[in-house]
């Protein structure tokens, strides 16, 4: 666990943020560049490689290596994505996997950081205010026919906030309501290891070894209101199954 680190860490971790800035301010100018010069249309390119270099310049330099394990085909298709979310490192994880058309749900409060701002803009994520549940509703209704259109995939973590636990949380409906609502399928991903090397929402890492599993997608066509709960409650057991594996 990361809650007494030793000097080296701590250097890691400086040398970490220090990179990060160099690399967030070169990022937010190739994408203000090329989303002006392809008039918005590279957003999908943007998106994968511009997450990537971020995620993995942040695991890299941290000194966290990733194993991906499909258990099942790679996805391809448009998909509700959904991962359990224990640690600040869970982000930069999923920045670094490709998936299919991905977009971001980012809250409204990263409009005061002017990095992510300019990132969350001119890549095409979709922008909520998480403080208003209905209007986040009514803004992630707006970005559906965007979403059909391009064949865009999302990216949820139910649990709503980091454990500070590591253990699963309760889910909420939000990403299992989206799925319904668009006619997508579930795909399960559970990070394996990121707590043991970054708690909850502590910035200090150790390094170490992630494995990142990926599971078919759950068919959500037969789903409705009456039995959303019962499926939103059966993917946690799947979850709760993995973590005490």
């Amino acid at each position: 666990m990361a809650h007494n680190p030793g000097f080296f860490v701590k250097l890691r971790m400086i040398v970490t943020a220090l990179l990060l800035l160099v690399v967030l301010t070169v990022l937010c100018l190739l994408t203000i560049i090329i989303s002006i010069v392809t008039f918005g249309k590279f957003s999908t390119f943007l998106t994968h490689w511009v997450g990537y270099a971020l995620g993995i310049t942040a695991l890299t330099t941290a000194g966290v290596r990733r194993k991906i394990k499909y258990h099942g085909e790679k996805p391809k298709d448009p998909a509700i994505f959904i991962i359990n979310h224990s640690s600040t490192l869970d982000l930069f994880i999923m920045l670094t996997l490709f998936l299919p058309g991905i977009r971001y749900i980012a809250k409204r409060e990263l409009m005061y950081n002017p990095f992510f701002l300019i990132l969350v803009k001119f890549s095409g994520q979709i922008m909520i205010n998480r403080k208003d549940s209905r209007g986040a509703i009514t803004q992630l209704h707006q970005a559906y026919k965007r979403i059909r259109r391009d064949r865009l995939s999302l990216f949820f973590a139910p649990e709503g906030t980091r454990s500070e636990t590591g253990e699963i949380a309760p889910f909420k409906s939000g990403a299992f309501q989206t799925a319904m609502d668009l006619g997508y399928p579930i795909v399960p991903i559970y990070i394996e290891g990121a707590f043991d090397l970054c708690p909850g929402k502590s910035l200090v890492t150790l390094p170490g070894t992630v494995t990142v599993h990926i599971y078919p997608p759950i068919d959500t066509s037969h789903w409705n209101k009456k039995n959303l709960r019962k499926h939103i409650d059966e993917v946690r057991e799947m979850y709760l199954g993995w973590a005490n594996r």
